[in-house]
């Protein structure tokens, strides 16, 4: 048998709108301030805000409470859940009091801001895979003149 303990979301960027979570679910949920510790928030270049784990840190956000299961996959479709952000079990604090909750974290959306590492490769390496991922293409340098 399901569980029927409520499930409550801390939202931190673009689900804080009522007015979002209210079109992408048909419903409105109560809400109240809350903050998580241990975590920092990070806008992405891509305009979505996620989170990651940060000793001494704290985000502040909103606590969504009592979110059924059908809004749950809705909200979770919209975060893109399992490839931009992974839902995680965390421990809000919500007026002096600890309240256990899902939060979206992210995951492949962090590489939007991550620095990706200098690798050496050589350019012999590159021929076929070049060929391979795009059509062939001859590319001429810059004339002194600019023709």
């Amino acid at each position: 048998m399901p569980s029927q303990e409520p499930i409550h979301l801390f939202v931190y960027g673009t689900l804080t709108d009522p007015e979002r979570v209210t079109a992408l679910t048909g419903k409105q949920f109560e809400r109240v301030d809350a903050k998580l510790s241990g975590f920092e928030r990070v806008n992405s270049p891509l305009g979505y805000p996620f989170i990651l784990p940060r000793a001494g840190v704290i985000v502040r956000g909103v606590l969504l409470l009592n979110i059924d299961l059908v809004s749950l996959v809705q909200l979770d479709a919209y975060e893109a859940e399992g490839d931009l952000y992974r839902r995680q079990v965390v421990v809000v604090e919500v007026a002096d009091r600890r309240v256990a909750a899902v939060t979206y974290v992210g995951h492949a959306i962090r590489a939007s801001v991550a620095p990706m590492p200098a690798r050496w490769t050589d350019p012999s390496q590159l021929e076929g895979l070049s060929e391979a991922r795009s059509p062939a293409r001859r590319l001429r340098a810059p004339c002194a003149d600019g023709h």
